[in-house]
C-alpha cells in the first residue's frame, strides 16, 4: 500500500515533467521557429522555473524524510523508555527481595511451630497410660456349664481315638458339628482340641471360627494360639475370631499373664508376639480411651513377665511415635518387673543422655522396686 507522501511526490513528478516537457518544446519551438505554439524566453524561464520549484517540493514530502522522522521518533521514544524499564526492573527486584524475606518468615515461623508441635507431642501426662501404675488381679467370669448330654458325649468320644486314621475329615467335621449346639464347658474344650491340634486346616479353620461365635471368656487362649497357627488359613480365622470377641480382653491378658502356670504364660505371649498382636498393640498404649490402653498394658506385662521384651525394645529405640515410645517406658515402670533392668539399662547406655527416651528409661529404671520373680 503507497502512503500519502509517496502519491503526493508521483504526482508531484509527473507535472514537472509536463512543465519540463511543456518548456523544452516551447523554448525549442522559439529557436527553430517549427511549432505553432510560440512562447518568448521569460514565459519559457518561468515554466522551466516552477516545474523545478514543483520537483523540488515533491523531494521534500518524499517518505524517506518520513522514515527518518520515524527513526527519530522511535529514537526518541527508545531514550524515554528506559526509565520506565529501570523503574519495572528496579520494581520487579524489590517485589522479589520481599518474597524472598515473606517465604524466610514463613519458613521460620513454620520451624518454631514445628518445634513447639513436637516439644508437646513428647508429654504423655495427659494420657491415660500415665495413671497406671500397676497390672490389675482379673475379674472372675462365669464359668460355661458342663454337660452330660449323650450326642455330645459321643461326638467327644469319637475325637479320643487313638488312630486318628480310623476317624476321616467327614466324621470329624460332623463332630465339630454336634459340638457346635452345645456352648459348654466340655464342648469348649474338645473343639479347643482340634483348633491346636487337628491335622486338617479346614477343621482346624472351622474350630476356630464356632469358638468366636461362643464368645466367651474361655475360648481367648485358644484363639490366641489359632493367630500364631502355622497355616495363613487358621491364622486369619484367628484373627477374624479375635475381632469378633465382645469380652474384656484386658482381663483376658491379666489371666494369662497371672496364670501359675509359667509355661502357659510363655505359650500365650510368644502367640502375640509372633501372630504381630502384640507390635500392634504398643500404638494403643498412647491412646486417649483408658479401656484400650490399659487392653495394650496388660499385654506389655505379659510380655515382660515371660521375658518376651525384644519387640517392646526394639519399639522403644525405633518407633516413629515418640509417644508410643515413652509410654511403652512407663508401662515398664507400671510393670515393675526386676527381670527387665539388664535391658533397660543396656538401653539407656545407647541412647543420648540429653533424649526424652533416656530420661524416661531412667525415671523406669528408679521407679523398679520388686524383686526378681521366682518361677
Amino acid at each position: 500500500m503507497q502512503t500519502g507522501s509517496y502519491r503526493l511526490f508521483k504526482y508531484t513528478f509527473a507535472i514537472f515533467v509536463v512543465l519540463a516537457a511543456s518548456a523544452i518544446s516551447a523554448f525549442g519551438a522559439n529557436s527553430t521557429g517549427g511549432p505553432l505554439i510560440v512562447l518568448d524566453r521569460g514565459m519559457t524561464e518561468l515554466l522551466i522555473l516552477s516545474a523545478m520549484g514543483v520537483f523540488g517540493a515533491g523531494l521534500f514530502n518524499f517518505p524517506w524524510k518520513k522514515k527518518s522522522d520515524e527513526s527519530s521518533i522511535g529514537q526518541k521514544r527508545e531514550i524515554d523508555s528506559k526509565p520506565a524499564e529501570r523503574q519495572r526492573r528496579h520494581d520487579r527486584k524489590a517485589t522479589e527481595t520481599h518474597n524472598k524475606e515473606s517465604l524466610a518468615r514463613t519458613a521460620s515461623d513454620t520451624l518454631a511451630n514445628f518445634s513447639k508441635s513436637y516439644a508437646a507431642s513428647e508429654d504423655i501426662s495427659h494420657l491415660p497410660i500415665t495413671r497406671i501404675n500397676g497390672i490389675s488381679e482379673p475379674s472372675l467370669f462365669e464359668a460355661l456349664p458342663e454337660s452330660d448330654d449323650p450326642d455330645l458325649l459321643d461326638a467327644i468320644d469319637q475325637l479320643s481315638e487313638d488312630d486318628e486314621a480310623d476317624s476321616d475329615a467327614e466324621m470329624r467335621m460332623l463332630v465339630i458339628r454336634i459340638l457346635n449346639r452345645f456352648k459348654t464347658s466340655n464342648s469348649v474344650a474338645a473343639l479347643s482340641q482340634i483348633a491346636l491340634y487337628d491335622l486338617s486346616v479346614t477343621l482346624r479353620s472351622k474350630a476356630v471360627a464356632i469358638l468366636s461365635e461362643f464368645d466367651h471368656e474361655s475360648v481367648f487362649d485358644t484363639i490366641i494360639l489359632a493367630c500364631a497357627d502355622p497355616s495363613r488359613e487358621v491364622r486369619a480365622a484367628g484373627a477374624r475370631a479375635m475381632a469378633k470377641l465382645t469380652f474384656d480382653r484386658g482381663d483376658a491378658w491379666s489371666r494369662a499373664a497371672h496364670s501359675e502356670d509359667m509355661l502357659f504364660s510363655r505359650q500365650v505371649a510368644r502367640a502375640a508376639v509372633e501372630s504381630g498382636i502384640a507390635e500392634r498393640s504398643f500404638d494403643r498404649l498412647a491412646m486417649r480411651d483408658e479401656k484400650a490402653a490399659y487392653e495394650a498394658f496388660a499385654l506389655v506385662y505379659l510380655l515382660i513377665r515371660t521375658g518376651e521384651t525384644e519387640k517392646i525394645f526394639d519399639a522403644i529405640r525405633s518407633h516413629n511415635d515418640i509417644k508410643t515410645r515413652l509410654a511403652l517406658l512407663h508401662s515398664i515402670k507400671a510393670a515393675n518387673i526386676a527381670e527387665i533392668i539388664p535391658d533397660l539399662t543396656k538401653l539407656i547406655s545407647a541412647e543420648p543422655m540429653t533424649s526424652q527416651v533416656a530420661n524416661k528409661a531412667r525415671e523406669a529404671l528408679l521407679g523398679i522396686t520388686a524383686a526378681p520373680i521366682s518361677n
